[in-house]
């Protein structure tokens, strides 16, 4: 299996991951991969990423990635 294999095989078992979970558990979720380190990247690097993707995006998105950044922040 060559890297391209191994890179679709990993965004598939993401995919199902996701399958049938609630806007809010996929955000519990994110935020908990954020604050763990799991996710890669630092609260503050996930902020940037969020304010360059709100202006790309739909209103419904936005939301979302708002909603998204208010609970990387909550207590």
């Amino acid at each position: 299996m060559d890297i391209r294999d191994q890179e679709i095989k990993r965004l598939m078992q993401a995919f199902q991951s996701v399958q049938g979970k609630s806007e809010d558990e996929l955000i519990r979720e994110l935020v908990g991969m954020i604050k763990s380190g799991r996710g890669g990247i630092t609260p503050k690097k996930a902020e940037s990423i969020i304010r360059t993707l709100e202006q790309m995006v739909s209103p419904k998105q936005r939301r979302i990635l708002e909603k998204l950044l208010r609970e990387l922040y909550r207590g």
